[in-house]
């Protein structure tokens, strides 16, 4: 996957979704519940949110980033206006991590991101550095 470092605009976008992450997550409903939060910036540089909802039947719960699409949609965004997704995961005390961290869309997300915007530009985590690469480059064996 062709990566490249992440940009001004892409450091804000990540702290802001930390911010929301921190603020949101409650570690006492669920086992963990809105663990991770993820941010899509749309093309005009206004951002929207989206948070992990479990649910006590697994198919009803939701990751954070179609939570955060669906809002940039629901607000009148079409699907090539979002340019940057990225998702943070709480430190939970069963998790291995020490601090809120980048954590790469699961593949049922990978195809949703890549089904709105294959060139969506995605921050991923890659050899302990965060880079961004692209929707589409995240499934390199997709042939649909």
């Amino acid at each position: 996957m062709d990566t490249s470092p992440l940009t001004p605009d892409d450091e804000a976008l990540l702290e802001h979704v930390v911010e929301t992450n921190e603020r949101t997550v409650d570690e006492e409903f669920f086992d963990g519940a809105h663990i991770v939060a993820a941010g899509v910036r749309t093309n005009d540089g206004s951002v929207y949110d989206g948070v992990s909802l479990p649910a006590s039947i697994g198919r009803a719960s939701m990751c954070a980033e179609p939570v955060a699409v669906g809002s940039a949609i629901a607000d009148g965004y079409r699907h090539d206006d979002l340019e940057t997704c990225v998702a943070v995961a709480y430190p939970m005390a069963d998790h291995d991590a020490t601090g809120v961290r980048v954590v790469p869309p699961c593949g049922p997300c990978r195809e949703l991101l890549a089904d709105y915007n294959e060139e969506m530009r995605i921050i991923v985590p890659v050899d302990g550095e965060n880079r961004v690469g692209t929707a589409i480059d995240l499934l390199p064996t997709r042939t649909w």
